[in-house]
């Protein structure tokens, strides 16, 4: 267990909206109450933030407040703690050999690391695979406290916008147990139940500080038309992989375990149609085509996977592989594999930095161009890219705004979103965002093909450069009649914060 927790929490780096979450989490903290209407932004200043994710912030905001990155480190653990502990909960209700569910828990554990990542999508992994592991008792026993699903989506909805994941599991559960109970004839006793109870946790969403808003905003972040073209995590999985397959060939293998677990259910079940828990099986199905469609759902599928597929596979081996099916670890053998996995843990967590107080960003940031503009003492209204403007937030708020940032779809009007991307890739009406906005800095990396727009006007000057950023300001500000411009620095790789 502890092997497998270690695995799934191995990988740590601070993602685009890291600095963004903590900042919101210590801004709340700071003002005692919810930040209502955006003070980040200069293209859509005082709009209204349905900020869905408020709760996980604030719990990241006292962390990291109180423990320092270390504090980060503890939620992320105890969010992949959870998540495997439930996995190995609902796979040991299928009776299947302890060494096929120690086979299935780690390989889940290896798919999830990747997406395990200090993002308030964690807490939607560990309530998932806490909902699987109720339905997955209900399934194989015939009862579970159920009931505890209403305070779980109260909870849920506050935390991140996969509480609709819940909504879905629970209700695609309730229409197959019913559809199997009235086609066997069996009355309509367990859909007052299953209904009764999947309607209150819907209804139980909307225990939060916006209401219908945070749907809202959910369902508008997973209808935006730019997530999956310019979001990674949103990506097709098969594309994604082609597209991976030579830079990062580590995460590539991660989805291709998760493919294998995906296949292996499929033909586990087709060989054993008749095991009674074809309810957990079209879950698993269903988050299986999630996560085709978009790769950050790669997590929730195999969390629905696990327990299905340790029911089946050991019948679908049975006949062929029985020894495989039915394998157990003698006593000594136990024992020592305790032992061994004990000591792979304590190296995978020593080893993965889990004991520092830093934390190493996963991608470029314009950490020397930003010295560059609060050593200058430059302050007002910067386009940048949507990946660097929490980190922005973070180092140059309350002074600085930024035309956009991470919460470009649960905050943004489209309009901003439509006028940024034109910018961004030199589409027509790119000058818009440089022109109908008081734009007063430009701080893009050298290979964005904006540069070529901003290399062209006469009225921006570029006033900074090095191998990750150039900043440029209008060519009638002060900064640019300074001498010596553009200033060449030395690029400096990021850490969190």
């Amino acid at each position: 267990m502890l092997f497998a927790i270690a695995v799934a929490d191995w990988s740590r780096f601070a993602d685009p909206d890291l600095w963004g979450h903590v900042r919101f989490g210590q801004e709340v903290l700071r003002q005692g109450h919810l930040v209502w209407r955006d003070p980040y932004s200069y293209s859509a200043a005082g709009h209204l933030w349905l900020n869905h994710e408020w709760l996980s912030e604030l719990i990241m905001g006292v962390l990291y407040n109180s423990l320092g990155v270390f504090g980060l480190k503890l939620m992320k653990f105890a969010c992949a703690a959870l998540t495997v502990s439930f996995i190995a909960a609902a796979e040991s209700e299928t009776g299947a050999s302890p060494w096929l569910q120690f086979a299935i828990l780690i390989s889940a554990a290896v798919t999830m690391n990747v997406q395990m990542q200090f993002r308030p999508q964690a807490f939607t992994f560990a309530m998932l695979s806490g909902l699987i592991y109720l339905l997955a008792r209900d399934a194989y026993r015939g009862r579970a406290p159920l009931w505890l699903a209403i305070p779980m989506l109260a909870a849920w909805a506050n935390l991140h916008g996969g509480f609709v994941l819940g909504v879905a599991t629970l209700a695609i559960y309730t229409i197959v147990c019913c559809a199997q109970d009235f086609a066997a004839g069996r009355g309509f006793a367990n859909l007052m139940r299953l209904g009764s109870i999947t309607a209150l946790a819907t209804l139980a969403t909307l225990a939060t500080p916006y209401g219908i808003g945070a749907w809202r905003a959910v369902l508008h972040a997973l209808a935006n038309p730019y997530t999956r073209i310019v979001v990674a995590d949103w990506q097709n999985l098969w594309l994604s992989i082609g597209s991976r397959w030579h830079t990062e060939p580590l995460t590539v293998m991660f989805y291709e375990i998760a493919v294998l677990l995906m296949a292996a259910l499929f033909f586990s079940f087709v060989l054993t149609p008749k095991l009674g828990d074809l309810p957990l099986v079209v879950i698993a199905t269903v988050m299986s085509a999630a996560a085709i469609v978009s790769v950050r759902n790669v997590p929730i599928a195999v969390i629905a996977i696990a327990a299905p597929l340790a029911r089946h596979l050991p019948a679908a081996l049975s006949g062929g592989w029985p020894q495989l099916a039915n394998a157990s670890p003698t006593r000594s053998a136990s024992r020592a594999s305790r032992v061994i996995f004990a000591i792979l843990a304590a190296l995978l967590l020593v080893r993965g930095d889990f004991f520092s107080n830093r934390l190493e960003a996963g991608m470029p940031y314009p950490v020397a161009a930003t010295e560059f503009i609060r050593q200058r003492g430059l302050h007002g209204n910067f386009l940048s890219l949507f990946s660097w403007g929490e980190y922005l937030i973070w180092h140059l708020a309350p002074n600085s705004k930024v035309f956009i940032d991470g919460r470009y779809d649960t905050m943004y009007p489209q309009n901003v979103l439509v006028e940024f991307f034109a910018f961004n890739y030199l589409q027509p009406g790119a000058q818009i965002a440089l022109d109908n906005y008081p734009t007063e800095y430009v701080l893009i990396p050298p290979d964005l093909a904006a540069r070529k727009l901003m290399d062209s006007r006469r009225d921006w000057r570029l006033i900074y450069r090095d191998d990750i950023a150039l900043l440029y300001a209008r060519a009638d500000s002060p900064v640019a009649k300074i001498a010596g411009l553009p200033v060449a620095g030395s690029a400096k790789a990021a850490t969190f914060p």
